[in-house]
């Protein structure tokens, strides 16, 4: 549990300073004032000013923060203010911190590949790049042999039978080959061998002809590329992770139009602190792989049109753009405030629904 809240501080508050300081250089790079740029958050703990910009090292280790000269639409009439500069300027210092999260995600996978990135072994990868690959469980159907033996995803295959997993296909064909016949799994979850005992059957709402335990098994292995090849393939896994989860907003979205519920689709801190901790368990790889699924679901969120987000701060942009002129800072600071007030109840309400759903397992982990 200790682990899990070190590496959940961790992880959210590099997110966050990466996001802050990609505002930072670009105000920077375009001659904008910085008041302060801060580390963690207030109280602060201590401060140095350098020129005209406060760094602050600050008690609440969540991210950081930049607060830019003007942003707030006051002294907008000086050379080095927020609000006096183009408005294709503003934007490019509020996208900033949404590409600084793209980059961070990019770089990850990009090392990741280059030391060996954990993934499914699938036909159109080399096994000249692969190495250290196992069998593992990646799915496990709600009330199946293998769902009452308490085997979970994640968990790495070692035997079936006496029949050491060294082949996907082998297994498979154990497997449907032992129905009606008691079978011992060996496996290992979380670097501690272990064993189950279960029984194959027929389930007939998969395959209604061929025993099965109702698991989903895939090769599992660390991908290593060259570097230059490493660089590639993270440009690769940075386009498909964000399709995938632009695609996944657009599926919860729709939901929502139709009135229909999102289920399990949406989570908030505590969802992120519980998958964290599974991820850590896995082993470090995992971890950082996590770090950069969660870096590009922050650059989605944060680009959001909805008040209170860089998104929303675009669209205002945008319209004064089109109206040659800025809207009312009041206005905009009223709206901008009642987007936050919104997400600050979603986040509330999330994390009720995350509370009740993972409330066992977070007990569990206190109590150990």
């Amino acid at each position: 549990m200790f682990l899990t809240i070190i590496a959940f501080i961790l992880i959210l508050g590099f997110l966050v300073l990466v996001h802050e300081l990609g505002h930072f250089l670009v105000a920077r790079r375009f001659g904008v004032g910085v008041e302060e740029f801060g580390l963690g958050f207030p109280p602060k703990l201590i401060s140095k000013k350098i020129g005209a910009t406060v760094y602050s090292l600050n008690a609440l280790p969540l991210g950081g923060f930049v607060k830019i000269k003007g942003e707030d639409a006051t002294t907008s009439n000086d050379p080095d203010s927020f609000a006096s500069r183009p408005v294709w300027q503003r934007i490019a210092i509020v996208c900033a911190g949404v590409v600084m999260n793209i980059a961070a995600g990019f770089v990850i996978l990009s090392f990741l590949f280059s030391i060996g990135a954990p993934m499914e072994i699938t036909p159109d990868i080399s096994r000249q790049f692969v190495r250290e690959s196992y069998i593992e469980l990646i799915k496990i159907l709600p009330d199946s042999p293998a769902s009452r033996a308490y085997l979970k995803p994640g968990d790495k295959i070692l035997a079936i039978d006496g029949q050491l997993a060294d082949s996907l296909k082998n297994l498979q064909t154990k497997i449907s080959q032992l129905k009606d016949k008691e079978i011992v799994i060996n496996y290992e979850r979380s670097g501690v061998a272990a064993s189950a005992k279960l029984t194959p059957e027929i389930l007939d709402e998969v395959v209604p002809d061929r025993a099965m335990i109702g698991v989903a098994l895939a090769e599992v292995g660390l991908v290593q590329y060259p570097v230059h090849k490493a660089i590639i393939m993270g440009a690769q896994g940075t386009a498909a992770y964000l399709q995938r989860i632009v695609t996944a907003f657009g599926g919860i979205f729709k939901s929502l139009w139709q009135g229909a519920s999102v289920g399990d689709k949406v989570g908030g801190p505590v969802a992120i602190a519980v998958a964290t901790g599974d991820m850590v368990a896995l082993g470090w790889r995992y971890a950082l792989l996590f770090t950069a699924i969660l870096s590009f679901n922050l650059a989605i969120i944060n680009i959001l049109p909805f008040p209170a987000l860089d998104g929303g701060r675009i669209v205002f942009f945008v319209i004064e753009k089109l109206r040659g002129k800025p809207s009312r800072a009041e206005v905009e600071a009223w709206f901008h405030r009642a987007g936050f007030a919104l997400l600050m109840l979603l986040a509330v309400f999330i994390t009720y629904r995350d509370i009740v759903r993972f409330g066992g397992r977070i007990w569990t982990a206190i109590i150990r």
